[in-house]
């Protein structure tokens, strides 16, 4: 009876404009801008921003849904359910307020001003309708102010030719259009220039500017002008004095002493008991003794402290004095530090795991459920290191269950690293300061994989070079070591692999001795969040040739195929690069676009010239790839083939579109993608007829679906349920494979593919 009394509840209150007639009042229902004179988007756009007043909200085209449940339980027979829905999510409506539209007008000027435009004329009109109002603005930019010149005032002569010569960083430039934020940015700028140069009593109080209009040809004179501390005060340089650090227990210390102060060369030091390493305290205190004041290195220095992972609690305080003619600052740094034992349960629930390569037989997948515990020990050898073990225990139905159990797969694994907050044999790179996050981390894992099919063991030994610099992250991994053993429990796998060289390669024993160089760019910081781009591009993952060069050196015998070998395993040699960039535009606070393009490229040579390392192959299809298809189910190529296992290749190329929107109250997120890719083989293939790539047919080899999806946005997880359909499928014949051109309700049915997410897909 819910929803037909709901319904009943929402028909009564359709004719809103009924409730508003004996009221005279009119429900306001939105605006519209017309512009003209400037086209700028950048101008244009934040325009209705300013508009105050906004109408009431729509929900899945409903419109003013909540309006609706406010009247449908604000009736005097509404029940407890009407009653309910409007006291929760009931909307009062939004009556127009010529209030609002005056301070509208009045924020948009402001707006206008501050982008340079002194003089615009902006009216109104409200067109009304059956009690409902609408308002139209008018707004004519008029004529931009532009910069004529600019110049600097400055009655300090030290503080004059520091700014002199920078004068090539400051942001306000003749010819450009007057804008007050680009004012306000240089007067940071100069700010954080003079606070970086010693000095420290330095604010944007002093800081000023005076804009000369007066020409009336729009264009202007804009000058600079930095104040003395007072009339005849200048601003004095400071100078690191003493830096004192105290680190404070975590325990009660009533009635015990602390240690004696102790002595460093940068600073003095009260560990009370608390065991840690002065060098590692050194290389963090940036703040240089005798050195002139610098507000970058300060901050800084809080980074890198936190960087260290082992304090809760970090604050430096200050305190400037004279003495004879010198201005100087003393540092008191409070450390808290954090536990240093702590653990992470976290469960997972498995849905088409794109680690399996049997799920694309059918319309099934993977489905399970998994573990994780992490432990971590901070501070282990007294130098900031953290250890970390991470234990993954998971059970999986893969595939046809019938006559079997039903969990029929199971993967255990072992991963353990120790992070050092420095760059090991480093040194050089290790002390600039342009760089924040550096640390060397040695990790290795063991891995064991068992179903119906095979027994997979994985054991991996890395090192790992990070380090950050402004909006990118950098990473280096000199020697990486994978030895993979693969045991078949199948007989009718191990039939197919005896008649397919692929899948012998992809089932081999296999070994990894290689490097890897590449970096993650994002700039989301930046732009505060609205149109962003990130990037990474693991530039180049390089394995076998050291092993190669000493083999051909010391001229090591080669086994019956002409291929070295070490420990009886033919190691992989190959190089391989991967290039994934995303760029997000967001139009408001309820609308955004997400354009991601990934490509890879691997190539196999030398110890193992046809074939790449099952673990560096790509593919597509599944959850956060093409959704159209389940996870390894489509390519190489235009190559299928009925019950085909390898759907790897070496190329990878794949596009994707998605338009993102609020549904209602942030919480609920619809969107509408175009996804597009393939992968092929790098080299020709002459058992699998067009699994290769060529330049002149592979654009018509992508495949190509589309469809929509419904995101639970609850803050802290994103829950994701998306519907597709394939559009063009290169599996099929030429000239049959835009498979859209059969659609009707049997193959919508059929070919309708349901992805389960937790997260955005890119």
């Amino acid at each position: 009876m819910l929803i037909p009394v709901l319904l009943a509840g929402l028909l009564q209150a359709c004719n809103i404009t009924k409730e508003l007639r004996s009221s005279q009042q009119h429900l306001y229902v939105g605006s519209e801008l017309q512009v003209k004179g400037e086209k700028r988007k950048d101008v244009t756009r934040p325009i209705g921003d300013y508009i105050k007043q906004k109408p009431n909200k729509k929900f899945l085209g409903i419109t003013r849904l909540k309006m609706r449940l406010f009247y449908a339980g604000s009736r005097e027979n509404s029940g407890k359910i009407a009653s309910y829905l409007r006291n929760h999510y009931g909307e009062p409506p939004v009556m127009l307020d010529t209030a609002f539209i005056d301070a509208s007008v009045k924020s948009m000027k402001g707006y206008l001003k501050s982008v340079g435009f002194y003089y615009p004329e902006i009216t109104y009109e409200v067109r009304s309708k059956r009690n409902r109002a609408k308002v139209i603005y008018y707004v004519q930019t008029n004529t931009v102010y532009h910069i004529q010149s600019y110049q600097l005032n400055c009655a300090d002569k030290k503080i004059y030719d520091l700014l002199k010569s920078r004068a090539d960083e400051a942001l306000v430039r003749s010819g450009s259009r007057l804008r007050q934020e680009v004012l306000l940015a240089e007067q940071k700028r100069v700010v954080d220039l003079l606070r970086n140069n010693g000095y420290y009593t330095f604010t944007s109080e002093f800081v000023s500017f005076d804009v000369d209009t007066a020409n009336n040809n729009f264009n202007v004179s804009v000058s600079l002008k930095v104040l003395n501390k007072g009339f005849y005060e200048p601003h004095q340089p400071h100078y690191v004095s003493k830096i004192f650090v105290n680190i404070e227990p975590n325990y009660d210390i009533s009635g015990f002493k602390n240690q004696d102060t102790i002595k460093s060369g940068k600073f003095y030091f009260i560990p009370n008991r608390y065991e840690i390493s002065l060098d590692v305290l050194e290389r963090s205190l940036i703040i240089n003794k005798e050195k002139l004041f610098n507000q970058q290195l300060l901050t800084g220095t809080y980074n890198r402290l936190g960087e260290l992972n082992v304090f809760r609690f970090i604050n430096i305080t200050s305190k400037n004095y004279t003495q004879q003619d010198t201005a100087w600052v003393e540092y008191y740094v409070r450390l808290a530090p954090t536990i240093k034992y702590d653990y992470v349960l976290e469960p997972q629930a498995i849905v088409s795991d794109q680690n399996n390569t049997f799920t694309n037989q059918s319309n099934y997948g993977n489905y399970g459920l998994a573990g994780i515990l992490q432990f971590n020990n901070r501070n282990v050898f007294k130098h900031a290191e953290l250890l970390t073990l991470t234990l993954r225990s998971s059970v999986e139905a893969q595939g046809r269950t019938t006559g079997r159990a039903w969990f029929n797969a199971t993967e255990q694994s072992l991963t353990a690293s120790i992070t050092l907050p420095r760059l090991v044999f480093l040194n050089k790179l290790d002390k600039k300061r342009d760089f924040l996050g550096a640390k060397t981390i040695f990790t290795t894992s063991a891995i064991y994989e068992l179903n119906s099919n095979f027994e997979r063991r994985v054991l991996t030994l890395a090192g790992i070079y990070q380090l950050n610099k402004k909006y990118t992250s950098f990473y280096f991994t000199p020697l990486e070591i994978s030895y993979t053993k693969n045991d078949i429990n199948s007989s009718t796998l191990f039939d197919q692999i005896n008649q397919d060289i692929y899948l012998f390669t992809m089932f081999s024993n296999n070994l990894i001795l290689g490097s890897k160089v590449g970096f993650n760019y994002n700039n989301k910081a930046k732009t505060k969040g609205l149109s962003h781009v990130f990037l990474r591009w693991d530039v180049a993952e390089i394995s076998g040739n050291i092993p190669t060069l000493i083999n051909d050196a010391i001229k090591s015998p080669k086994n019956e195929n002409g291929f070295y070998e070490i420990f009886d395993v033919n190691y992989a040699q190959f190089v391989k690069t991967a290039f994934d960039f995303r760029y997000n535009t967001k139009y408001d606070a309820n609308n955004a676009t997400v354009y991601r393009l990934f490509t890879g490229v691997g190539i196999p040579y030398g110890n193992s010239p046809r074939f790449l390392p099952l673990e560096r192959r790509f593919w597509v299809g599944g959850a956060n790839s093409l959704r159209a298809w389940f996870p390894r189910s489509l390519g190489p190529g235009s190559y299928y083939q009925a019950n085909q296992i390898d759907f790897s290749g070496d190329i990878k190329i794949e596009a994707n579109a998605e338009y993102r929107f609020n549904v209602y109250d942030r919480w609920m997120e619809g969107a509408v993608f175009v996804d597009a890719g393939n992968v092929w083989m790098s080299k020709r293939d002459t058992v699998r007829e067009n699994a290769h790539f060529e330049w002149n047919r592979f654009y018509k080899e992508f495949g190509i679906g589309t469809g929509l999806g419904v995101r639970l946005n609850f803050e802290i997880i994103l829950i994701r349920f998306d519907f597709a359909i394939p559009l063009h499928d290169p599996s099929y014949a030429p000239g049959n494979r835009w498979v859209i051109n059969r659609f009707n309700e049997e193959w919508f049915t059929n070919n309708l593919n349901f992805n389960f997410g937790i997260g955005y897909p890119f």
